[in-house]
């Protein structure tokens, strides 16, 4: 009896995990997280509040989207040399955003910053407060913030927080996204 309860307890959390989580598609997050690799957004966020450098789930335009934090409001952010660079709560020295493949040889730099946050003329520019500054890992292919400008806050499902699938890279998202001056 104790064994069919715990079994059926199982299914449960395996079927319920299954139905919440997501497929990467597409390059955008390489090599943070791969194309088929499934993914699961943290079931205990609540309301969440954004946290620089975090992977999130994004809902844009009625589509999912998985990008990394890099400006939350208050924060000052620009591209340089096609690196992102972000001045956290709008003080303080300039900090490159250390992401795994920014060294793409095919990386073609994208200006930023207009004032909604999109591309297309060099400069900085202040998240405003209720949005955030979202980039891909992969520079080189993503359509992030430097394409479509800021996104609301509240269009975040939450932080990822699992990769389930395939088995062999089933684990906790580690951040591999780090600030250096």
């Amino acid at each position: 009896m104790l064994a069919s309860a715990v079994l059926v307890a199982a299914l449960g959390v395996a079927v319920t995990g299954y139905a919440a989580s997501a497929v990467v598609a597409g390059r955008s997050m390489s090599p943070t997280l791969e194309p088929g690799q499934r993914i699961l957004v943290d079931p205990f966020a609540g309301d969440y509040t954004p946290v620089r450098l975090a992977v999130v789930v994004a809902d844009r335009d009625g589509t999912a989207v998985v990008k990394r934090v890099v400006g939350v409001p208050g924060d000052r952010v620009r591209m340089v040399d096609g690196r992102a660079q972000v001045r956290p709560e709008g003080v303080g020295p300039w900090l490159s955003l250390v992401l795994p493949g920014t060294d793409d040889p095919w990386d073609t730099p994208r200006l930023c910053c207009a004032p909604d946050g999109s591309g297309g003329v060099a400069g900085s520019v202040e998240v405003p407060a209720g949005r955030v500054w979202l980039l891909g890992d992969n520079l080189a292919v993503s359509d992030d913030s430097r394409a479509y400008g800021f996104v609301p806050v509240s269009a975040i499902e939450g932080p990822v927080w699992l990769r389930t699938w395939p088995l062999d890279s089933a684990d906790h998202l580690v951040a591999m996204a780090a600030l250096s001056r």
